[in-house]
């Protein structure tokens, strides 16, 4: 009615000779003829979006054809009092209530919204807080549907009502209620497909759960507190290993589908060729990188089975895009890869990274056998898994370093972990294929009971090896000075390394105290020398005078890197120019280890900056990198044990790919080169 009255007194309007500018700029979209049915559907259209369009239902119009992935906060000045409303579709979203806080906390990390868990109550502490003991005031969280899209409007403005404050459209829609019944939310998944779950079924709680990990406290150095926890995490993971908990029923349920897929191989159910995938294992960088190297260990023992390490993007863009986008370079395509329900295993230690979690949802479609390794059991793969499966402990398909979220940037104790937890992966892999005579056939099997041990010895005495290099132990203590040698050693050598990068801006420092003091006073070095002479008087030296003090300010910066050197007792034929570390050892030790050093010093001032590259010393390093050997470059190289007789080889093809580095020689100065094993 109210729009059949608009358009009615718009018409009156319309017939004045002179309906002003409005009129004029509207008539360039909406036609003004009163036959034609676009001018009341524009005002219907008007009306409805003025009492319709709040913010709830704007995010919905606004998805309806949307493309992409989005994570989106709605919000109004007019409605910010009472209302925000918040949507996810193809990227992640997780809200955090804490009623008895009175805290609610949202972004697209998991474990951000946690930060609520580490800070106590604002303001009267003892009026929130007088039931503490209340289950239903502990903190929970809500993770929205980013596979199919979902809508979440929160109300607090009428919580006192059933109904929010909410548009005719939507008001069909539950209301449920949550921080102790103060706030309204309701919910609208944009796919057809709800998973019917009540809402107090997908509130994860976030307080007395022991698999929900807090964030660690600020500290001043995040990168030193990971490389000091790397002992007691690996001989965590290794204790947590021998006992009944989330990884060993995990690693139960892989046995399950080992065994199912190896009894349909001997069986004939499935037939082999050039493109069949036994096992799939994805990732992102650093977890790619060691993902390769466990396939690899892995094939190795077990030839006759078809296993691949391939990067989630990859997969995105084979598999995930309407038109596949091909892999240049690799051998991978549709046709390549025969998709026939492999085990797979997703690693990614954050669990949100975008590739493998993308991976974790388009691979359902492949297969029914997905695991991860991950951080801790509360990530967003976890959750995409746990929707898969059952959401019980006997159905788990985790397995956890339970290292938690670690905000440095740089990868250290991930790594570490990931590599620890791995290796334990491996060796049950290998016992679970051995155990049986027809298993152990079917796939070529190589390793042998013997070699298992031996693995395992080198496993355990890996801790005390960790120990010593970085001088804590694995209950977290500070070792004996008398078994920190290694530690001390490696040190000694950082801080020369240290000083090499570090000379270029102590010389700037020392070039500006120069000029401000000499061009301030009036008196450079040779004129202050020579008035204390009493030369400064004499027209015959003026000239010589002025021009040694001229060159002295050209070549400052030289002579003061000359007497930093002379001072520290540092090579004197390195160029004076910027550092570049070459690191060399296996592929994934080099290219980790090349993304920790070139992240820490992502943020540092160009002058007190280096380059940072990786090869393999067994394999392209030469080629790669020793023609870029000038004087004063910095090589590292992990070199392998060659008193156990399957690394000789390897250990004398390392140091020779260093001694060819270091025979590159320039005014009787090479490389600085360091051999760490």
């Amino acid at each position: 009615r109210l729009a059949s009255m608009v358009v009615e007194a718009l018409r009156e309007k319309v017939d004045v000779p002179n309906p002003g500018l409005g009129f004029d700029r509207l008539s360039k979209f909406v036609s003004f003829d009163l036959e034609d049915a676009e001018w009341t559907n524009f005002v219907r259209a008007t009306v409805d979006a003025f009492f319709d369009n709040d913010l709830f239902h704007t995010a919905r119009l606004f998805f309806q054809d949307a493309k992409g992935s989005f994570g989106l906060s709605v919000s109004s000045s007019l409605d910010a009092h009472r209302q925000v409303c918040f949507a996810a579709r193809g990227q992640t979203c997780s809200i955090a209530f804490y009623p008895r806080k009175g805290i609610i906390c949202y972004g697209s990390e998991q474990a951000a919204v946690k930060a609520g868990l580490n800070y106590e109550n604002p303001g009267d502490s003892k009026n929130v807080a007088r039931n503490a003991h209340d289950e239903k005031d502990n903190a929970v969280r809500l993770d929205l549907d980013d596979l199919g899209g979902e809508i979440c409007l929160l109300d607090w403005g009428y919580a006192g009502n059933d109904k929010p404050s909410i548009s005719p459209p939507n008001r069909n829609l539950q209301v449920d209620k949550v921080m102790n019944n103060s706030v309204n939310l309701v919910l609208l998944h944009l796919s057809q497909v709800d998973s019917g779950k009540r809402l107090t079924k997908r509130l994860t709680p976030l307080e007395h759960n022991e698999f929900i990990k807090p964030l660690l406290d600020d500290c001043a150095d995040p990168v030193l507190l990971d490389i000091r926890d790397i002992p007691r995490v690996c001989q965590q993971i290794q204790d947590d290993w021998q006992t009944v908990g989330l990884n060993r029923m995990t690693a139960w349920n892989l046995t399950s589908c080992i065994r199912e897929r190896m009894q349909a191989i001997v069986d004939g159910k499935i037939k082999h060729n050039g493109g069949t995938i036994d096992i799939l294992v994805t990732g992102c960088e650093v977890s790619l990188w060691l993902a390769e190297q466990f396939v690899s260990d892995l094939q190795k023992c077990f030839p006759l089975l078809y296993l691949k390490a391939v990067s989630s993007n990859k997969l995105l863009g084979l598999f995930g895009q309407e038109l596949s986008m091909p892999a240049i370079g690799h051998p991978y395509s549709q046709k390549s890869m025969d998709m026939q329900d492999p085990i797979v295993i997703i690693v990614s230690h954050s669990g949100g990274t975008f590739g493998p979690l993308a991976c974790s949802n388009l691979l359902q479609s492949f297969s029914t056998s997905i695991f991860t390794v991950t951080s801790e059991w509360d990530t967003q793969i976890g959750k995409q898994l746990r929707s898969m499966y059952s959401d019980d402990l006997l159905s788990s398909r985790i397995f956890s370093t339970e290292v938690g979220v670690r905000p440095a940037e740089p990868c250290s104790v991930s790594v570490a972990a990931t590599h620890q937890l791995l290796t334990n992966i491996f060796e049950h892999i290998c016992i679970t294929l051995i155990g049986d005579p027809h298993f152990q056939h079917a796939s070529g099997s190589t390793v042998t009971d013997r070699d298992l041990q031996v693995l395992e010895r080198c496993n355990q005495d890996n801790i005390k090896a960790l120990e010593d290099i970085v001088g804590v132990d694995k209950n977290g203590n500070e070792i004996h000075q008398a078994r920190s040698q290694t530690e001390r050693e490696l040190r000694s050598a950082g801080d020369l390394w240290a000083e090499h990068i570090l000379e270029n801006a102590k010389a700037y420092i020392m070039s500006f105290v120069y000029v401000v003091a000499t061009v301030t006073s009036g008196f450079p070095l040779i004129s202050a020398v020579a008035k204390a002479c009493g030369l400064s008087g004499s027209e015959g030296y003026f000239y010589i005078i002025r021009f040694l003090d001229a060159l002295i300010y050209f070549w400052l910066p030289q002579i003061n890197i000359t007497i930093i050197r002379l001072f520290q007792g540092r090579n004197l034929r390195h160029r004076m120019v910027g550092r570049c570390v070459v690191i060399g050892d296996v592929p994934w030790v080099a290219q980790s280890a090349e993304a920790f050093l070139s992240k820490i010093f992502a943020c540092s001032y160009s002058i007190a900056g280096l380059n940072v590259l990786s090869g393999n010393p067994a394999d392209h390093l030469v080629h790669r990198h020793t023609h870029r050997v000038v004087r004063g470059s910095l090589l590292v190289c992990g070199r392998p044990d060659g008193r156990l007789p399957a690394l000789t080889s390897l250990e004398a093809s390392t140091c020779l790919s260093v001694n060819q580095a270091s025979s590159i020689q320039s005014m009787g100065g090479t490389c600085e080169s360091i051999t760490i094993g």
